[in-house]
């Protein structure tokens, strides 16, 4: 069978509507072990673990966090029993942001498992969850799925993640309508476990008025600088025309906004959207406000973004009082 019509065969024969196929699926549409096997051997398939695939055409155009997505749903399609998805797993499937989190599958166990017999992309947990800390998710196919509730999710990842990561998970949790009260009783109740104090310190930063990963990140830049600190989605009249700026110093007129999720989440602006933006810009720039753009690339420099900030506020009140 030639690779152009061994192609137009996985095509014809991948189910609708889901982008990752189990190995029963294949086989009722008539693709058995031989031509799937011959179909990863000329690279028309990709296997993102045993028994679960993907069309290598629809593996290579997805971004790195989409991957990630895709590999979680191989694990929800061909996993025995009902698995209890948790820590950033758990987040994934409750739609919050995720930041360089790692590719694996969390799942939670009743009793402690062996590390021989846990698949390699897996990472097992042994945790006593409560009925309470459990919560069941729909999936577009219809499915549902056993996930820790926002509240014990972004305690559990607060408690074994690293601070910003855990932050940029809770800061979306909390624009979800996760409850702080509850992740802060939750942390009470474990007094002496594993990273408690470091879920405490994550609990205390957040703040559910950051919209996106980049702006997470770039109010932990700003609330290690020695400065006043911004309003968070200030809204601005300015020309009878509402904008909301990530941070704003009202008194020095400074403006702090993060371009790059769109860029990191591939949701691209459309030329009228960036024709708005610049529009928005010139009006507020025309009311005396002074900008700082940052973008994904900056974050990995906070000391040249924190020198940007403080420039931009000192050349504001050296205006003010010329």
């Amino acid at each position: 069978m030639g690779q152009r019509t061994l192609q137009e065969r996985m095509n014809t024969a991948w189910p609708a509507g889901t982008p990752v196929a189990t190995t029963a699926q294949l086989a009722g549409a008539g693709v058995g072990d031989r031509v799937l096997a011959a179909a990863l051997k000329q690279g028309n398939v990709y296997r993102l673990r045993r028994g679960a695939y993907v069309l290598a055409e629809v593996w290579q155009i997805q971004k790195p966090w989409e991957r990630d997505k895709l590999r979680l749903l191989a694990h929800i399609v061909t996993a025995p029993g009902s698995p209890r998805y948790s820590y950033f797993s758990a987040a994934r499937l409750h739609g919050l942001f995720i930041w360089n989190c790692g590719p694996k599958v969390h799942v939670s166990s009743i009793s402690a498992t062996s590390g021989t017999g846990t698949p390699k992309d897996v990472v097992s947990h042994h945790d006593r969850l409560a009925a309470s800390d459990l919560c069941s998710l729909p999936l577009r196919d219809g499915r549902n799925v056993t996930a820790t509730t926002l509240e014990r999710t972004v305690v559990d990842c607060a408690r074994t993640g690293r601070f910003a990561e855990a932050v940029v998970i809770g800061d979306s949790a909390l624009h979800r309508g996760a409850r702080i009260e509850v992740m802060w009783a939750m942390v009470a109740a474990f007094p002496g476990r594993r990273g408690v104090r470091r879920a405490a310190r994550v609990l205390q930063a957040l703040d559910g008025r950051s919209e996106s990963p980049g702006e997470s990140r770039t109010r932990l830049i700003i609330v290690d600088m020695d400065i006043p600190q911004p309003e968070l989605q200030l809204e601005l009249w300015v020309d009878g025309h509402l904008y909301r700026p990530d941070f704003a110093w009202r008194d020095r007129k400074v403006i702090v906004e993060f371009d790059g999720d769109t860029k990191y989440f591939d949701f691209g602006p459309t030329p009228q959207v960036l024709l708005a933006e610049r529009k928005r810009e010139k009006r507020l720039m025309e009311a005396g406000w002074r900008f700082v753009r940052l973008e994904w690339k900056d974050l990995s420099s906070p000391g040249s973004v924190k020198a940007r900030i403080l420039a931009a506020l000192t050349a504001s009140e050296a205006s003010a009082v010329a």
